[in-house]
C-alpha cells in the first residue's frame, strides 16, 4: 500500500484525483496540508484522512506518509518537491513541474541526491483514447508519420474564473505553463523523439502583471517529423489533434478531459483515416487519472522508474 500526503486540497484535487485515487486498491490517502483551512478540513472528511496538517512540516514529519503529492500552485512546487526529497518522501509532481528550467533540474537533483522517485502529472497520455492511438502508431496503421497537430484551448480562463492559474507571480504563464505541458507530453509520448527546434508566436508577451493569453508554436523533432500546437484562455473550448503519416492520418477529438465519469463528456472519438476513407475506432473507456495513479503506485512497489 502506497500512503499519500496531498499538498493542496484545491478543485483538481478534490472533483478529480482524490475520486480516482481511491479507486486504486494500492493507493491510499492518509493526509492533506492547504493554507486555506477549510477546504482541508472538508477534503479531509470526505476522503476519511486522518491527519489535518496545518503545515507542510507537519506533513513530512508524518511516518506513515510515503508519496507526497504536490498539486499547489506552481510557483511553490520547486520548494515543496525539494522539501519532501529531503525529508525522504517520494513526490509526485502536477505539471508544469517548476516555473523554469533550473527549477526543474533543481528539483531532479534533490531527488536523486536523497535516493526518492518523483512522478509527474501528465494525465492524458493514460486515457484509452491516446493508448488506442499509440498502439495504432506502432502497428503502422498510417505508415511513418510526418506531422502531429494539437490543439487545447480553454476560452474564459481569468482570474475570476481560473484564479490563480491567470496570476503570473503563482502560474509562471497563462495556456503556456497550463496546457502546452500537456502536448509536449504527447509529442514524446506518440514520436518517442526529442524536441530540436521550436519557432512560436505568443500574444501577449508575459510580464509581472499579465499572462499569456494565446500562442502557436512549431516543433522540428529528432527524426525530422514536425509538430505543431496552439493552446489558448480566449479561443473556445478544443481538445483536439490530428497525426499525418504516409498512409493516412489520425484524428481525435474531444479524448483529453479531467476525468470522464466526473465530466461526464463521454470518452471522445478516435478516427482512422487512410487516404480516401475514414473509419470510427472503438476503445474501452479508462480514466486516465485512476492508472496515472495506478502505474505510479506500481513503479514504486516494483522499483521501477
Amino acid at each position: 500500500m502506497i500512503r499519500f500526503g496531498m499538498c493542496g486540497c484545491g478543485g483538481f484535487i478534490e472533483t478529480a484525483v482524490l475520486p480516482m485515487m481511491c479507486k486504486v486498491p494500492s493507493a491510499k490517502p492518509v493526509a492533506a496540508f492547504d493554507q486555506n483551512p477549510e477546504t482541508r478540513a472538508r477534503v479531509c472528511e470526505k476522503f476519511g484522512m486522518e491527519h489535518n496538517c496545518q503545515s507542510l512540516e507537519e506533513l513530512l514529519a508524518l511516518e506513515d506518509v510515503d508519496v507526497v503529492y504536490v498539486a499547489s500552485p506552481n510557483v511553490f512546487h520547486k520548494e515543496q518537491v525539494i522539501a519532501a526529497a529531503n525529508a525522504g518522501k517520494h513526490v509526485f509532481c502536477q505539471k508544469p513541474m517548476g516555473m523554469n528550467a533550473q527549477e526543474c533540474e533543481e528539483m531532479v537533483a534533490a531527488c536523486e541526491k536523497n535516493g526518492v522517485k518523483m512522478g509527474l502529472g501528465f494525465c492524458y497520455r493514460y486515457q484509452a483514447g491516446q493508448s488506442k492511438v499509440k498502439a495504432m502508431l506502432e502497428e503502422g496503421a498510417i505508415g511513418e508519420v510526418s506531422f502531429y497537430h494539437f490543439s487545447f484551448n480553454l476560452g474564459g480562463y481569468n482570474p475570476e474564473t481560473a484564479g490563480w492559474r491567470c496570476v503570473p507571480k503563482f502560474s509562471g504563464g497563462g495556456p503556456l505553463m497550463d496546457l502546452a505541458p500537456h502536448l509536449v507530453d504527447l509529442i514524446y509520448y506518440f514520436s518517442g523523439q526529442e524536441i530540436k527546434s521550436v519557432m512560436a508566436y505568443v500574444d501577449p508577451e508575459r510580464n509581472a502583471e499579465q499572462n499569456d493569453n494565446d500562442a502557436y508554436a512549431v516543433m522540428e523533432l529528432s527524426n525530422g517529423a514536425r509538430a505543431a500546437m496552439d493552446v489558448s484562455f480566449v479561443r473556445g473550448n478544443i481538445h483536439n489533434y490530428t497525426i499525418v503519416g504516409k498512409k493516412g492520418q489520425i484524428r481525435a477529438m474531444g479524448t483529453m478531459c479531467w476525468n470522464n465519469e466526473l465530466e461526464g463528456i463521454g470518452k471522445g472519438e478516435v478516427y482512422l483515416e487512410p487516404f480516401m476513407d475514414s473509419h470510427k475506432v472503438d476503445y474501452e473507456i479508462v480514466e486516465q487519472l485512476e492508472e496515472e495513479v495506478r502505474q505510479f503506485t506500481g513503479a514504486l512497489e516494483r522499483g521501477e522508474d
